[in-house]
């Protein structure tokens, strides 16, 4: 059986066998791991390539519209293809997860992960080289006396890896829109922002916010539906394990928690915003038609004393000061009356 490619950065298909609760040993060889599957002691991990996948799924008895799932591919890596989800099948689980980041530029980006798990055996495909099994070691040597529990120890550290990604970046996104709060009420900006680039920011963070929480929502079912007992099980939760998981569980609710609180308040900035400019709409709009009043004074005296017929005053300068003192005393009587009213 051919090994696959070197997707992490440090060697093929990562193999590690857990033995009586202790990691007993690790290759790169998906034989090797298949060989100690014959001990009944024995705990297998499985990190492989999507192209090792369909020889493993025969030795194990994998359905193959599981495997078809594990092995599709997303649009694009912003783009989601299938929805978070957990699959039961006969003797082992199927779990669709992504682990979720942000770009420069504000913008989503999604790393699939395909899980099957089993009560003594645990497979991710990864399709990408983004799952991070350094992570996943640090976290087992972090706590190695989970290793006891098999494969749902294996399990819980996917799945903490997923979801404190799913934290970091629903974080990112808070920054961001606190970020907005503060130039939409305080103008709290550099002098070389361009207004189009928040605007950017605003649409890239609604969008990715979207996104999220398309991928986030399905979790707090899956994780609850692995924290369920049921019968014939094939990943069983312990007692011992049970508090790790619902430590997962309760972070799954934060993010979604989350992810409803910067929906409502990015609602409430947009409506905020278009709120705002059309108070300043008003304001300049008031200011325009008080000057033009204003304006309009002198304009209708000038033009009144302007008019070729004789009027009191005519061809005297004594109408020349009458004139003026009209316009000038009306012109200063409506600035006075709008100012009050808070039109100037």
């Amino acid at each position: 059986m051919t090994p696959p490619r070197d997707a992490y950065g440090g060697g093929v298909a990562s193999i590690r066998i857990v033995r009586d609760g202790v990691m007993a040993g690790e290759s790169s060889s998906v034989n090797v791991g298949l060989q100690a599957l014959e001990d009944p002691a024995a705990c297998v991990w499985f990190q492989v390539d999507p192209r090792e996948l369909p020889a493993l799924a025969t030795a194990l008895g994998l359905h193959h519209h599981a495997v078809e799932d594990a092995m599709k591919t997303s649009p694009g890596a912003t783009e989601m293809g299938q929805r978070s989800k957990l699959d039961r099948y006969p003797g082992y689980v199927f779990l669709y997860l992504y682990r979720t980041s942000l770009d420069d530029k504000g913008s989503l980006n999604l790393a699939e992960i395909s899980v099957f798990a089993s009560a003594r055996w645990v497979i991710a495909v990864d399709r990408v080289g983004t799952f991070a099994h350094r992570e996943l070691v640090e976290r087992w040597n972090e706590h190695p006396e989970l290793l006891k529990h098999g494969s749902p120890a294996l399990l819980y550290a996917i799945l903490d890896l997923v979801v404190d990604s799913h934290l970091d970046t629903v974080d990112s996104l808070g920054d961001a829109v606190d970020r907005m709060e503060d130039v939409l009420f305080d103008g709290n900006t550099d002098q070389d922002d361009d207004p189009r680039d928040l605007q950017r920011l605003g649409f890239a963070t609604r969008k990715a916010l979207v996104r999220l929480r398309r991928v986030a929502q399905p979790m707090r079912e899956l994780v609850g539906g692995l924290m369920r007992a049921e019968e014939d099980d094939p990943t069983p939760i312990s007692t011992g394990m049970l508090p790790y998981y619902q430590d997962v569980y309760d972070h799954v609710l934060r993010v979604n928690d989350s992810i409803e609180g910067l929906r409502d308040l990015l609602t409430t900035i947009y409506e905020t915003r278009l709120a705002m400019a059309d108070h300043t709409l008003n304001t300049v709009m008031k200011k325009l038609t008080g000057w033009a009043a204003i304006i309009a004074v002198p304009t209708a005296v000038t033009g009144f004393y302007g008019q070729n017929v004789p009027y009191p005053g005519f061809l005297r300068p004594a109408g020349f000061w009458a004139s003026t003192a009209i316009w000038v005393g009306m012109s200063v009587g409506l600035y006075i009356a709008f100012r009050r009213r808070r039109w100037l």
